[in-house]
């Protein structure tokens, strides 16, 4: 159907364009020429003004289209015509100037040809061509006439006679083929002719003989014109017919060339604006593509797909976001992989947070509290919502703790480290004691995401701890003071009765009694001095220090020990803060410790433990060592493995390292003795 459509057109057209061709040279007016070549001519020309028309519809046409586009705001439609434009532009400029000049310069033309100046030389050759002919048959046709009237002359001519390039002779009546000018001659009449032939022209004159009145006969005298004379006459005569010719056709020929140019003109614009629609549409509906799949993309479908096959940029272009799109959907569903993931591990990690009893809040990069358990709003008597996005400055100031506040403040700032410490807070004027853990954290790239701070309440278990160990410092007392008493009071009744009987060794059982009465109050006195130093502990002043001065001046007391080797291994320590007089308190407690021991050689060791952050000082000593069961309770209060030992002395070291934030262990030593290790924290 399509190709019957296609044939039926051609058909039409090819009968429009005779139809238009004949009427063209009706109107033209057309003679001259041979009529192919003019039927040939006209006919290309109706062609191409047909084919003109044709590409003015498509253009028409695709202009129309790209104006409703325009007009509906679609897609691709202003770069379109930005493009049609530029390239209407760049066509139209010097298309119209090459018309007008050629324009004139075609009528120049003309007008040179039909000038005077060329119409007077052709006018002129053939004005000479026809004198030379006029002036040559003058001749023969003279010469005729005087061989006629002479009669010596004529005497002679009665046979030919050839004089020159004239050839002379006598008819005494007509042929009977005779011409009209042997006829007009024999009536009385002198007449020329011009006979051509293969050699050239003839040029033949007959004059009439009389005697005594009446016609003898007729002379005819000839004259060759050669063959070179008479071609060069003849093109003149054709050159000048030709000149008329198309001296006639004037008006038509500029019309013509006009009409030429014109559809030139034409052709050329509009074949420009044709392939500028063309290579727009080659443009923008990739474009168009391009923005209606970001436009999906844009609302969530990643299955859509261009179908546009092309074997250039744009097409390159199009299989590239094609790809883009698959990637972008594997990425989606990866994201929603990885999202669903996050969810149930958060759903977990909130679950895990709610459940357990310690608080937990977590500050982001910022200081902003970015998570916040339920335990942590319970402890610290806090609303969530109220606190959600707040600062750690907001918080700090709520639970009026300067050391809290510094401690999250430093660790915030410095955005490393971690901090491990017990503090005392008020809460709504309650007070509170919390062991709180800091520690910042980082991402796989080691950039800093925020820092975690666990807490626990010990208000509780600080009392719990401090009932059970007054319990236990009772017993103890009780205990302690029972001993010596029991020794007074036997003394003591032994003095009653040995003065009851007035017995006659009174004074020797009053020196003995009286002497062991002094001696276990000594102990009680004693006794009650000792627990008088644990009770009253006093606070510790912080300030930096370098703990192997300490180790050196503790090292210097017992240098004139007798008996006792004292080894020191100090390695390069950071400064840190703590209380001098309290930590050289403790290490003389284990130097007094180690020397009751019996050893005679005390080694004293110090270093820096970068990856904990601590510093580590180590007394080490060759004596009797501790058993396994007694290292449990060595640092509690009264237990001592002494006879005469309060069991205070290890626990009031305890009680120093721990008021420093740090920790203090015995291990046994190799080969013999014990090893007692202290670690301080060197941030705080």
């Amino acid at each position: 159907m399509k190709n019957l459509k296609i044939l039926l057109g051609l058909f039409i057209f090819t009968i429009a364009s005779i139809i238009i061709t004949g009427l063209t040279l009706n109107y033209l007016g057309i003679e001259h020429g041979h009529l192919l070549i003019k039927i040939g001519v006209v006919f290309i020309v109706v062609n191409i003004i047909l084919y003109l028309l044709l590409l003015i519809f498509s253009v028409g046409r695709n202009l129309f289209n790209l104006y409703s586009e325009k007009k509906q705001k679609a897609i691709g439609s202003k770069f379109r015509t930005q493009l049609v434009f530029s390239f209407v532009g760049l066509t139209l400029i010097p298309s119209i100037l090459l018309f007008i000049l050629s324009n004139q310069l075609i009528n120049n033309s003309i007008d040179t040809w039909f000038s005077i100046e060329v119409q007077k030389p052709v006018h002129d050759s053939l004005d000479i061509a026809k004198v030379f002919y006029s002036h040559e048959r003058d001749n023969v046709k003279n010469h005729a006439e005087l061989i006629a009237y002479d009669n010596s002359l004529l005497n002679n001519s009665r046979g030919n006679i050839v004089s020159g390039n004239l050839k002379s002779f006598f008819l005494t009546a007509p042929d009977a083929d005779g011409s009209e000018m042997i006829i007009n001659a024999f009536n009385g009449v002198s007449d020329t002719e011009i006979v051509s032939q293969k050699g050239g022209d003839i040029i033949r004159a007959a004059s009439p003989v009389k005697y005594e009145g009446k016609i003898t006969g007729v002379i005819v005298v000839e004259k060759r014109i050669p063959r070179d004379i008479v071609e060069k006459m003849e093109a003149i005569r054709k050159a000048y017919n030709d000149y008329n010719q198309i001296s006639m056709q004037q008006h038509p020929v500029r019309f013509i060339y006009f009409l030429m140019l014109t559809i030139a003109t034409l052709v050329i614009v509009f074949l420009a604006l044709w392939i500028s629609l063309r290579i727009a549409k080659g443009i923008t509906v990739p474009i168009r593509s391009l923005a209606e799949a970001t436009k999906n993309v844009a609302h969530g479908d990643l299955d859509f797909r261009i179908d546009l096959v092309r074997d250039d940029e744009i097409g390159l272009l199009i299989n590239s976001f094609n790809k883009m799109l698959e990637d972008l959907k594997d990425g989606k569903q990866s994201l929603e992989k990885a999202y669903k993931e996050s969810d149930r591990r958060r759903l977990n990690m909130e679950a895990i947070l709610e459940s357990i009893n310690s608080g937990v809040i977590f500050f982001d990069r910022t200081g902003r509290i970015a998570t916040m358990n339920n335990a942590a709003c319970s402890m610290l008597n806090i609303e969530h919502d109220s606190m959600t996005d707040k600062g750690h400055k907001e918080l700090t100031s709520r639970l009026q703790s300067e050391e809290l506040s510094l401690m999250v403040k430093n660790l915030v700032e410095s955005a490393s480290g971690s901090i491990e410490k017990e503090i005392h807070i008020y809460i709504n004027g309650r007070p509170m004691d919390l062991r709180v853990y800091m520690t910042t954290l980082k991402d796989s790239a080691s950039n800093f995401t925020g820092t975690l701070v666990v807490f626990d309440n010990l208000t509780e278990i600080i009392m719990a701890q401090r009932a059970l160990a007054w319990q236990e410092v009772a017993r103890r007392v009780a205990h302690e003071i029972k001993n010596p008493l029991t020794p007074i009071k036997l003394s003591a009744e032994r003095l009653f009765k040995k003065w009851h009987e007035k017995a006659s060794d009174f004074d020797d059982v009053l020196t003995r009694s009286t002497k062991t009465i002094v001696k276990e109050v000594n102990s009680l006195r004693s006794l009650v001095d000792e627990f008088s130093k644990f009770g009253k502990m006093p606070k510790i002043h912080l300030e930096p220090a370098d703990v192997k001065h300490i180790i050196t001046e503790v090292a210097e007391l017992y240098s004139n020990t007798k008996e006792l080797e004292i080894i020191i291994s100090l390695q390069e320590t950071p400064r840190i803060e703590l209380d001098r007089e309290h930590i050289k308190r403790a290490l003389i407690n284990l130097m007094d410790n180690a020397i009751q021991s019996g050893t005679r050689k005390i080694s004293l060791n110090s270093f820096y433990l970068p990856s904990f952050d601590l510093i580590r000082i180590e007394v080490i000593d060759e004596g009797a060592g501790i058993s396994e069961e007694n290292k449990e309770k060595l640092f509690s209060p009264y237990f001592s493995t002494k006879k005469d030992g309060t069991g205070l002395g290890l626990a009031i070291v305890n009680s120093i390292i721990s008021k420093h934030r740090g920790y203090i262990r015995v291990k046994d030593n190799d080969p013999r003795g014990s090893r007692f290790i202290i670690e301080l924290p060197v941030g705080h």
